[in-house]
């Protein structure tokens, strides 16, 4: 039960962050997203009590519909008000909880039996994606051609109609998608929840490496008449906040090149640096491999003829 309200909150959290970053501010269509993802998380919750994972695949799918949303409104949309976007936004949820709700006998069958859920098949299950990409990719064609009809409140509100519809009437293989990415992802937290140790301690050693190479740089660069560093095009002195970018940045071989060695005893450490961290990356990602494999080991039963 604490594994699964850590997990919902989490997932709230995930939502309220999309649904500010697609609104960019707290308006009507923020507080439609994140309002809709409550009520309809929360009333399916109440129709199948015993699923916590479709319900919780539920508030992760209304994060990555909020996303898609976001780029069918950028391109299509742009000139409906937050309140019009907000009530579109939760129109296929309301259709897709209503469908649960007219489905719920047929839904619980189906979600208390994995054989009924392997028969239809991966594709089949998410062939309900299709009717809607093309509604999707129809308007933004439309949009194309005739701009000012289409971006305007009736045909947001007619797309938005029919992608419900649509949603209405796959209800059941929507149900199943979510029932599935919910074990998926609470067999992976599960998995992930084991592993914090190794990976803390792997976390650690990587921390200490970058730590250390930047306490070189900074030593180099403020205690040195030779300037073996340079800053946006200047050539200084680097912090130790600055030398621990610079540390983290060449350990991860990222390189965004706003800190540049400017020296050959630099360019030379700063290799050094990106090969400790590429065998660190081979020997630790070894070891917890190694870790996984020795617990999986130890929780298996004896078998016969085994010590």
């Amino acid at each position: 039960m604490p594994g699964q309200l850590t997990r919902l909150v989490l997932s709230f959290v995930v939502v309220a962050l999309v649904a500010f970053a697609v609104a960019g501010a707290v308006n009507a269509l923020m507080l439609a997203i994140f309002i809709s993802a409550a009520i309809s998380t929360g009333v399916i919750h109440r129709l199948f009590p015993g699923k916590t994972d479709f319900s919780l695949s539920l508030a992760n799918l209304v994060a990555v519909y909020a996303s898609i949303f976001a780029f069918f409104v950028d391109e299509a949309f742009g000139r409906i008000d937050h309140a019009s976007l907000g009530a579109g936004f939760a129109v296929p949820l309301a259709f897709f909880v209503g469908g649960c709700w007219w489905h719920r006998a047929d839904i619980r069958k189906v979600v208390g039996n994995p054989e009924a859920r392997k028969e239809r098949g991966f594709f089949a299950v998410l062939s309900w994606l299709v009717p809607v990409l093309l509604v999707g990719v129809t308007v933004l064609v439309l949009n194309g051609v005739a701009e000012t009809v289409i971006n305007s409140d009736l045909a947001f509100g007619a797309a938005m109609v029919l992608i419900g519809i649509i949603v209405l009437a796959v209800s059941r293989d929507v149900a199943m998608f979510l029932v599935e990415a919910g074990l998926l992802f609470e067999e992976f937290f599960a998995r992930v929840v084991k592993q914090v140790i190794p990976a803390f301690a792997f976390l650690t050693f990587y921390s200490l490496i970058a730590i250390v190479f930047a306490s070189l740089y900074s030593i180099l660069s403020q205690h040195s008449s030779v300037t073996h560093f340079r800053v946006g095009g200047f050539a200084r002195a680097l912090s130790f906040p600055e030398a621990m970018h610079f540390s983290i940045t060449t350990l991860s071989t990222v390189g965004y090149g706003d800190i540049i060695p400017a020296s050959n005893l630099v360019r030379v450490v700063a290799s050094l640096e990106v090969v400790s961290g590429v065998l660190l990356l081979l020997f630790g990602v070894s070891e917890l491999l190694e870790y996984t494999r020795e617990h999986r080991n130890k929780r298996r039963p004896n078998e016969p003829g085994t010590l």
